[in-house]
């Protein structure tokens, strides 16, 4: 069986780690156009273009860092899959046998199997929600590293060839 809360928490874990390092590289790409900008007036409009693409990868990666963020169980406000003490079935079996009431394994496995299946669904809701957050920021993941390699193609071809 897939432990699918564990799996999306590394996932959610790993596009943080890889949103950090594009927006360190933007930040630096940023730096450098910058300081390209006081030296060389004549580059001045493609200065420009690789500044907007760069600030565009910085806000989806930052968008991106927030939705991987919301993905963690402990952040995400997610609720938990069952409210009471899963003790309180055998707490009713044993009323129940008390009683003398007949069927008392069969009604107390009937309303275990009920509750579980309930929790279940919870669970698989919840995993849902994450899961769809963590493909956006995947993408947004994905967009964020196609605009600062493209915005590095397009700065050192005009700089440096």
């Amino acid at each position: 069986m897939v432990d699918i809360n564990r799996h999306q928490v590394v996932v959610s874990k790993t596009i943080m780690w890889i949103l950090v390092v594009l927006i360190s590289f933007d930040i630096a790409m940023l730096e450098w156009i910058y300081s390209k900008s006081t030296i060389d007036k004549i580059h001045l409009s493609t200065l420009v273009t690789c500044f907007i693409l760069s600030s565009i990868s910085i806000l989806t990666g930052v968008v991106a860092f927030s939705l991987a963020i919301y993905s963690v169980p402990a952040i995400g406000g997610y609720s938990k899959l069952y409210d009471n003490s899963w003790a309180e079935y055998a707490t009713q079996a044993y009323e129940k046998w008390d009683k003398l009431e007949p069927f008392v394994y069969e009604n107390g496995m009937t309303t275990l199997l009920s509750k579980l299946d309930l929790a279940c669904s919870v669970g698989n809701q919840t995993n849902h929600k994450r899961g769809l957050k963590l493909r956006c920021a995947s993408i947004l993941a994905i967009v964020s590293a196609s605009l600062i390699c493209i915005t590095f193609l397009i700065f050192s071809f005009n700089y440096y060839l």
